[in-house]
Parts: C-alpha cells; sequence; structure tokens
C-alpha cells in the first residue's frame, strides 16, 4: 500500500490516534486534530506532521516542534501487511507506541499502527 498524503494513525492494539498533543492519544478520531500530513523525505523516510497545529513529531516524543531540522523529525514506516506499520524514528531506531509518552526500543503488538487515507 502506498503512504497517503493525508490520513490518521490508529494503534492496533488500544484503537486510539495519534493527534495534536504529544503526550496523549485520542479515543476518536476528529479533523483536523487527528489529521497527519505524511511528508515524503526522499529518501525512504517521512516527516509526520499534525495539521492542527503544524507540528511534527520527533525522537523527543514527549514534545513537537515546528520545522524538520534532520533525522529526529524523520520516520520510517515500515510494511507489516495491508495498512498496518511499524513507526520507526530515524535518529534513535525507537518505534511509536500505544502509550503517547514512550517510544519503545522494539516492535511488537502495541507498536503497531494503522495508516488510513482521509
Amino acid at each position: 500500500m502506498a503512504i497517503p498524503s493525508y490520513g490518521s494513525l490508529q494503534n492496533k492494539s488500544n484503537s486510539e490516534y495519534r493527534c495534536n498533543q504529544a503526550t496523549k492519544l485520542q479515543a476518536t478520531y476528529s479533523s483536523p486534530d487527528c489529521l497527519i500530513n505524511f511528508i515524503d523525505q526522499g529518501n525512504g523516510t517521512y516527516a509526520i506532521k499534525n495539521v492542527a497545529n503544524n507540528q511534527y513529531y520527533q525522537c523527543h516524543i514527549t514534545t513537537m516542534v515546528d520545522e524538520v531540522t534532520g533525522p529526529c523529525q524523520q520516520w520510517r514506516l515500515l510494511s507489516i501487511s495491508g495498512n498496518e506499520y511499524y513507526v520507526q524514528n530515524v535518529s534513535n531506531n525507537e518505534y511509536m507506541t500505544s502509550s503517547a509518552s514512550k517510544l519503545s526500543s522494539s516492535s511488537g503488538p502495541n507498536e503497531v499502527w494503522i495508516i488510513v487515507a482521509q
């Protein structure tokens, strides 16, 4: 599946969405709060920008930033099957997880994200 330009990130294990707050997931999808712009960085990685606050997720998962300055704001979207992915940071090789304020050093069921085109 090709990565859409705009979509949502829903965690498979808890069905919650990554939205416009770095330290909190949201139980239901709402736009633009949970709308994500996946920006191809041209090297197999993506900058992940929230549409509501125009900020990027980064390797310091408890904060978001206004611009992409390097690998800390770049993510690998590693296909598992269909629209399921691991979301791995380029800088520290850690994965987004079902806990909004933590990254994980290993991939497993809590690190699976469903990307739905919006």
